[in-house]
């Protein structure tokens, strides 16, 4: 079954989403992110077509956090099998690290990923490799911030981060500080609703880049991207995220939103305020707004296609 949706009834939902949270004055803004404009409030979808819709402050840029490790996903896919991740991932102490140190902001799943990433010992070609499909996804380039990068490893080391890992058996597949390095790193890009929009897009069109045409990884990979971000999900909000808004989605302690829709669209929305979960206020629900409102959901069983009027 098949089910068309006018870009009109889209853009009329994206537009009445943004009016109906804009006002919204709810949430903190994370310390590490306390630069951010408190008012600035911006969604962007795209289709794998290349359709762009956006309303707001769409090219503000934000802190990825949490949403980097969707493009780390994109390459971890391409130089691994799912069994073969599967079994990296394996039974590790993050739970551990987490009961334990309570004051902990970092995620170790995070960090093994980024120690997963090969060439192993190679701390430049890794990021070499990850900035450069950053880049082919969101068809532009994101900006390191080197105070927000500051921050971090500031924290890190007062956290003793890398001894807290040790002290729990947590494994990693490449050195402890390098790989603690690139993962503060890849916090600390910036990028905008529009770029991310983009990002997602170039995932939910099977690996092919809507604004430049380019082929950036192989299609059959994009549903494992997806089920890991559906697993994951924004901070804390995994199960009921899904019921509400019925696309799977990753966030940032920056403020912004990333959900993606295999084959049918993606959505980014952005505001640097965020609830107890550390999830942006109107951005999250601005997402779920727009999802209801065209009464969309990856677990529907009919297929949506957008349709010019």
């Amino acid at each position: 079954m098949e089910r068309k949706i006018s870009l009109s009834n889209l853009r009329k939902a994206v537009d009445e989403a943004y009016e109906d949270n804009k006002s919204i004055n709810e949430g903190e803004i994370d310390p590490r992110n306390a630069c951010a404009d408190p008012k600035a409030f911006g969604i962007s979808v795209m289709l794998p077509d290349g359709t762009l819709i956006n309303k707001g402050d769409t090219d503000v840029k934000s802190p990825l956090g949490s949403i980097s490790k969707v493009a780390l996903s994109t390459v971890l896919f391409s130089q691994n099998s799912p069994m073969e991740l599967i079994k990296k991932s394996g039974q590790c102490a993050c739970h551990k690290v987490h009961c334990k140190h309570k004051g902990l902001s970092f995620s170790a799943h995070g960090i093994r990923a980024f120690s997963a990433l090969e060439p192993v010992g190679d701390p430049e070609s890794k990021w070499n490799i990850y900035e450069n499909r950053m880049i082919d996804l969101m068809g532009s380039s994101p900006v390191l911030c080197d105070k927000t990068l500051q921050t971090l490893q500031k924290e890190a080391a007062d956290t003793k981060l890398e001894d807290t890992l040790a002290a729990d058996g947590y494994h990693l597949y490449d050195d402890a500080a390098l790989s603690i390095n690139l993962y503060l790193k890849a916090l600390a890009m910036n990028a905008s609703t529009q770029q991310l929009a983009t990002m997602g897009a170039t995932i939910a069109a099977d690996g092919v880049n809507p604004v430049t045409g380019k082929t950036v990884f192989d299609g059959a990979i994009t549903q494992n991207i997806v089920a890991l971000m559906a697993a994951k999900g924004p901070h804390k909000m995994r199960a009921p995220w899904l019921v509400a808004a019925g696309i799977p989605a990753k966030s940032s302690y920056g403020g912004a939103i990333l959900g993606i829709l295999p084959g049918v669209m993606a959505i980014a929305a952005y505001s640097p305020a965020l609830n107890p979960a550390g999830v942006s206020v109107k951005a999250a629900k601005a997402i779920i707004d727009v999802m209801q409102k065209l009464d969309i959901s990856i677990f529907a069983s009919a297929k949506v296609k957008f349709v010019n009027d």
